[in-house]
């Protein structure tokens, strides 16, 4: 029986939006220089690991500004632009072709459908994705076919589908997708594709067909022996069952979309028996129903419509009978390099093995000897080769060497171990240094000792690494290796060098690019047959290929990476202040949780997590403020009348960059001529202590000062607190810490401190009364330095000294603070100073915005441009408000980390060291309310003359041409101005009153409090009076007579927890602070 009849009927009941053509060569071309692209969209593949760890590197970027984290984003970023061109180029130079059986189907019989690849670029592609659509045209489901596959260098490839139908019927099948991935699987693309879909007809099981005889249909469908047996009359009627097929008219068929049949006037009843001797005898057994039931679907299409995908072997798509049987990919031969292929599988383990090791050698600062290197490399090399071996000797060699190993190290243990231990005091060496632990670090041990160790212990990593990146090619398992041991190094470890990060880097992105051209062998066919042979080598090539590939392009990309680091850097110092944000409450949950984790061995403290406020650095992370940690608890014998200000580090010089600690050896050469009887350290700083308790006129207070998670680097103290022998002070400067703080100061406030010792300047001069003289000597000889680069403002400080006769520390307190509240601006985010800038004149002449940081340190040199000892002081200030009273009559207060604080200290004769606030919110001044002057004219006198030599003429004629123009600008101009004011007043009025809800409670209180100085200063308050004095409140019980004392108390004590204690501020607070600033607006002076 032939078989094209079959093969026409699929093509006339065919979707009329298919192209009507014969299809004897199925091909489908997807070459996208002659058809358009269905999808050429690039998206993310969310691959493990690569968008975590740009994140990360991003976050360290931003926050550290480190030139390595910004070198190394720079990279990826470019390495991830290079991949996404990667992808775009690829899926251009790939073909496919699906090609079907050229014969029908037969029920219950397997046949075969095959996906041609074929890429034309130099670059293999280690992964692609190939999506067969398969829809039964009878039953409605629509199936999608599954089938993975690779591609070598211009290499060719077959993707074969073998697949079974159980009912017969009409099948439409075409490309639905090919995808492929870069060589780190992170971007997918997919190829054009054309539009146009092919038949395939399924015959029942009982149909016989010839598969020798395939005849060239002619013109009319018919063959020449048919058209001798119908003879050339005939008749046209519509098909019966027991017709024969040859008598269908194929062409009227389709033009009039029904079957019809060319019966002979001859043997005309021989088509309606349907039986008997002819050419139609037995056909209609053999072909059974298929006719008709093709018939009645082209006239009924179904209506209910499934989407299915098979991708497994085995799978069954119930409603239509298509069966998945087997795909096999068959790739070409490609020759063997086995050498070239160890090289690249040596050159990647070095790398990753050499990285690891030698990051870990440069954290923790340990020297080993050079054969330690030879070793690894001998082990890495060993590795590679152990893994060319076949399965059983690996096997057993991998026994014989475990055994050999461990006797090895059975035999010299005792090295082995004193390596260990040395190598472990030295990472418990380094804990201790960062996270303030208390770990044992025992020091011995030569080094051939910690040589043998690293040697032995560096043969089992090198083969765990040449496990997970070569023999396996998971990168799951080589980041279980890597990540755990790179996270450690990078907390624990000091300084790891930046070489031994980047050959890290290198390896990694090497074994990910092996690690993405997967092992299919399901897909290979038989573990024994020439196609798996031919699979395994091409694997083998793409695989080595890619790593070979990635890791020369990563090291190229080094390069411009790195010289693009300022282009990078610049876009992040912007986003610094937002990443900060993020920092402080992940160290406030490390601050919170290590040491109960841990068991109290790990204390991360809050100076060491913040890396810059405590030891004096300006540069980096002087402004981080934490939130919900515990610090200092303070109890007080007495309740404080002022802000209590407890010292940590002191900073003497500043070197352009950071403060750095007063200079212990000058003060003790100069205090050998002091005559002082004891320690002179001890002597110095609790003078101020002994000369306002010299008459005994006050009895002093005591403060206990408990650490709790505050920094033990320093012991905090009050001011003018007594300092017995039990401390140890660094000359003049801060006092070391202690392991545990729980200690009892005997101090005097401030303000009582300050009338004993005026009171002490009337009388004669005591031993005590010379000593002071004699320090006050040495603070104005080594604290008025003033750094280079500041000479416009050294001359403006000169200027307004002379002009305003400023003498009085009061008076040129009150000037700094009004310079800087007026030229500054407070921000709590404000973007930090670039690399190798000064990051006070950044401060001062570029960002204009800082903290208690920047403004501290900028009153300190503006204190020594006056002429007047100052040095920058860290530490924390505790706000009256803070205390409550206690049932034993004590004041009690908790200082969290969002109390710690920075401030200058000025030396004032007779007095000692005095704190000078200059931080705005802290210190509200008239900043806010500043008026300005109206600009002076600008134009020359000259000008304006000639300006007025104009012709009488030429004025009238500018007059009559601009009238109408300038009556409609009259007009513009003032409704311009009124609505610009309008929107001035809403803002400005919106600002005073708190009422923008996306700012932080403690801003607008501090907003609406400043509004509230203002008023008062306009009411005769002297300008600089700070909030914390006594002129204040009374002031106040003066000037507003509608607030109580209580109320001005409440009011003061809100504003200083908005300046010291943020986070504990509520809408209840806004909404309090705006009704005294209304009462005090609306209260008329008497």
């Amino acid at each position: 029986m032939p078989m094209w009849p079959a093969t026409v009927w699929c093509w006339l009941t065919r979707p009329r939006r298919a192209a009507r053509r014969w299809m004897w060569s199925s091909t489908i071309c997807c070459a996208p220089c002659r058809v358009p692209a269905r999808k050429r969209p690039t998206a993310m593949a969310g691959k493990l690991c690569w968008a975590p760890g740009l994140v990360l590197l991003f976050a360290a970027a931003v926050l550290t500004q480190a030139p390595l984290a910004v070198g190394l984003l720079g990279f990826f970023l470019l390495l991830t632009l290079l991949l996404v061109l990667e992808v775009r180029y690829l899926r251009g130079k790939v073909e496919a072709e699906l090609i079907v059986p050229d014969q029908p189907a037969v029920q219950g019989r397997p046949f075969v459908l095959t996906v041609r690849l074929t890429n034309h670029s130099p670059l293999p592609i280690p992964q692609l994705l190939t999506l067969v659509q398969a829809t039964d045209e009878w039953g409605g489901n629509t199936i999608t076919l599954r089938c993975s596959g690779m591609l070598g260098s211009k290499a060719r490839a077959e993707q074969r589908l073998t697949l079974q139908a159980n009912k017969s019927g009409v099948w439409q099948l075409r490309l639905q997708s090919v995808t492929l991935w870069d060589h780190l699987g992170l971007f997918k693309a997919q190829c054009g594709l054309p539009q146009t879909a092919q038949s395939l007809c399924v015959l029942p099981q009982s149909a016989r067909l010839g598969s020798d005889t395939q005849p060239d249909p002619d013109a009319d469908g018919m063959q020449e022996s048919d058209r001798s047996v119908l003879g050339g009359n005939y008749d046209v009627r519509e098909y019966r069952e027991g017709d024969s097929l040859k008598q269908v008219h194929w062409k009227l068929s389709a033009k009039l979309n029904r079957l019809l049949i060319r019966e002979p006037l001859a043997a005309g009843t021989m088509a309606g028996q349907g039986s008997g001797d002819g050419p139609g005898e037995g056909e209609g057994d053999m072909w059974g129903n298929f006719p008709a039931e093709a018939a009645q679907h082209r006239k009924a299409p179904p209506t209910k419509k499934k989407a299915v995908a098979l991708s497994k072997r085995g799978g069954t798509d119930a409603d239509s009978g298509l069966v998945f049987l087997d795909r096999v990919l068959i790739s070409p031969a490609v020759p063997a390099r086995d050498t070239l292929w160890l090289v690249v599988d040596l050159c990647l383990l070095l790398a990753l093995a050499f990285g690891l090791v030698s990051a870990a050698v440069t954290a923790f600062a340990v020297h080993p000897p050079v054969w330690v290197w030879l070793a690894l490399a001998a082990w890495c090399a060993g590795w590679c080769l152990f893994g060319r071996l076949p399965r059983r000797v690996q096997r057993l060699g991998l026994l014989a060497g475990s055994l050999v190993y461990l006797v090895g190290l059975f035999l010299c243990q005792r090295s082995f171990l004193a390596g260990a231990r040395q190598f472990g005091a030295a990472v418990a060496a380094s804990l201790n240094q960062r996270f303030n632990a208390n770990l044992a670090a025992t020091a011995g041990g030569t080094p051939a000792q910690l040589g043998l160790f690293l040697a032995l212990a560096a043969l089992p990593l090198a083969g765990l690494l040449a496990l997970a990146a070569l023999r396996r090619a998971d990168i799951l398992l080589l980041n279980l290796l890597l990540l755990p041991a790179a996270v450690f190094l990078l907390l624990a470890g000091s300084n790891v060098s930046t070489p031994c990060w980047l050959l890290l880097a290198v390896g990694w992105l090497g074994a990910l690019a092996g690690s993405r051209v997967v092992r299919r062998r399901a897909l290979w066919g038989a573990a024994e047959s020439e196609t798996c042979r031919r699979n395994q080598a091409q694997h083998r090539a793409i695989q080595k290929g890619s790593a070979a590939a990635t890791v020369l392009v990563c090291a190229a990309l080094l390069v411009p990476a790195f010289v693009l680091r300022p282009v990078v850097g610049l876009p992040l110092q912007a986003l610094q202040p937002a990443a900060q944000v993020m920092e402080s409450a992940a160290i406030s949950a490390a601050v919170t949780w290590l040491p109960r984790v841990s068991g109290g061995r790990l204390n991360l403290h809050v100076e060491a997590a913040a890396g810059g406020v405590a030891d004096g650095a300006l540069a980096q992370g002087g402004g981080l403020q934490l939130r919900g940690v515990e610090d200092l608890a303070l109890t007080a014998s007495d309740q404080p009348e002022e802000t209590v200000y407890l010292r940590g580090f002191i900073g003497g010089s500043y070197d352009g960059t950071a403060w750095q600690a007063p200079d212990a050896n000058a003060f003790d050469s100069a205090a050998m001529n002091w005559k002082t009887e004891d320690d002179a350290r001890l002597t110095i700083a609790s003078l101020p202590f002994l000369r306002a308790a010299y008459d005994g006129a006050a009895e002093p207070q005591s403060l206990t000062v408990e650490r709790l998670n505050a920094g033990d680097a320093y012991t905090y103290a009050p001011y003018n607190a007594y300092w017995n022998d039990y401390y140890t002070l660094n000359g003049d400067g801060a006092a070391d810490g202690q392991t545990a703080q729980d200690d009892v100061f005997l101090y005097y406030p401030r303000s009582i401190a300050k009338e004993l010792l005026a009171a002490r300047a009337e009388g004669d001069p005591s031993v005590l009364d010379r000593m002071e003289s004699s320090y006050a000597a040495y603070a104005n000889s080594h604290y008025t330095a003033v750094p280079d680069g500041y000479d416009d403002l050294q001359a403006q400080c000169e200027t307004a000294a002379k002009e305003q006769k400023l003498t009085d520390p009061d008076d040129i307190a009150a000037y700094i603070r009004t310079w800087l509240n007026t030229n500054c601006r407070y921000d709590t985010n404000a973007s930090q100073a670039p690399d190798g800038i000064d990051p006070i004149h950044y401060f001062l002449y570029e960002s204009k915005s800082g903290y208690s940081v920047q403004f501290a340190s900028a009153a300190t040199l503006m204190f020594r441009m006056f002429g007047l000892p100052a040095r920058y002081v860290v530490g924390y200030a505790a706000p009256q408000s803070l205390f409550t009273q206690q049932a034993d009559g004590s004041w009690h207060a908790v200082l969290q980390d969002d109390n710690a604080h920075a401030w200058a200290e000025v030396y004032i004769d007779g007095q000692g060291w005095t704190p000078m606030e200059m931080t705005p919110g802290v210190l509200v001044t008239a900043e806010k309310a500043d008026y300005k002057s109206s600009l002076p004219e600008t134009i020359p006198a000259e000008s304006r003359a000639a300006a007025t030599t104009d012709s009488a003429d030429t004025r009238q004629d500018l007059q009559l041409s601009t009238a109408p123009r300038r009556a409609l600008w009259l007009l513009a101009v003032p409704v311009v101005m009124l609505a610009a004011a309008t929107a001035a007043f809403i803002l400005h009025r919106r600002r005073v009153l708190g009422l923008d809800t996306r700012r932080p409670c403690a801003e607008r209180v501090l907003a609406i409090f400043a509004a509230i100085y203002a008023q008062l200063v306009r009411r005769g308050l002297p300008a600089g009076t700070s909030s914390d004095e006594q002129a204040f409140p009374q002031f106040l019980l003066k000037e507003v007579h509608e607030l109580s004392g209580r109320e001005i108390e409440a009011m003061v004590s809100l504003a200083q927890r908005a300046a010291f204690a943020a986070d504990t501020l509520t809408e209840e607070d806004v909404a309090a602070m705006r009704g005294w600033y209304n009462r005090i607006k609306n209260n008329k002076k008497t």
